[in-house]
């Protein structure tokens, strides 16, 4: 597939296939009419790109397009509890729908097993620093595990020592 072309319109490509994905999708969620499905991935195309216009151009990863595919997942599980509280179970229906459309697009977590391997051995190599085991291990994990998760984990293995 990439045999002809330079690394850096290699790279162009990997960069740009969240983004084409959302889009085909979601012009086929349009021929289809299901307009709901359309405004969602409208929404997360347009949250993407305004991402992209506060980094430097050419500085949008496939990383960083996961992570802002993440943090709207984590925005939209946290405005479902508050519905919940509220008894908006309209809106919860709604954000349910959303969650199902942005997991689909992310990548499978990986387990707390295996992500507290890869803190074990952080801390083998980094020592009991918290900042210097927590930027390894997300570099380890390329961005597939929400932040939150892995600080617990840490801390938990920190406090054991």
């Amino acid at each position: 597939m990439f045999g002809e072309i330079n690394a850096a319109e290699k790279q162009k490509i990997l960069e740009d296939m969240m983004r084409d994905k959302l889009k085909k999708d979601s012009f086929d969620a349009l021929k289809n009419r299901d307009n709901k499905r359309v405004d969602v991935l409208r929404f997360l195309i347009s949250l993407i790109d305004k991402k992209e216009l506060q980094l430097p151009p050419g500085g949008m990863t496939e990383a960083e397009e996961m992570g802002v595919l993440r943090k709207e997942l984590k925005n939209k599980e946290e405005s479902k509890e508050m519905f919940l509280k509220a008894g908006r179970q309209d809106l919860v229906d709604q954000l349910d729908y959303e969650i199902v459309i942005v997991k689909e697009y992310l990548p499978a977590e990986i387990s707390e097993e295996k992500i507290s391997e890869i803190i074990t051995q952080a801390i083998a190599e980094k020592g009991n620093n918290f900042g210097l085991i927590m930027k390894e291990v997300m570099i380890k994990t390329g961005g597939a595990v929400d932040g939150g998760v892995i600080s617990r984990i840490v801390k938990e293995k920190i406090s054991n020592i």
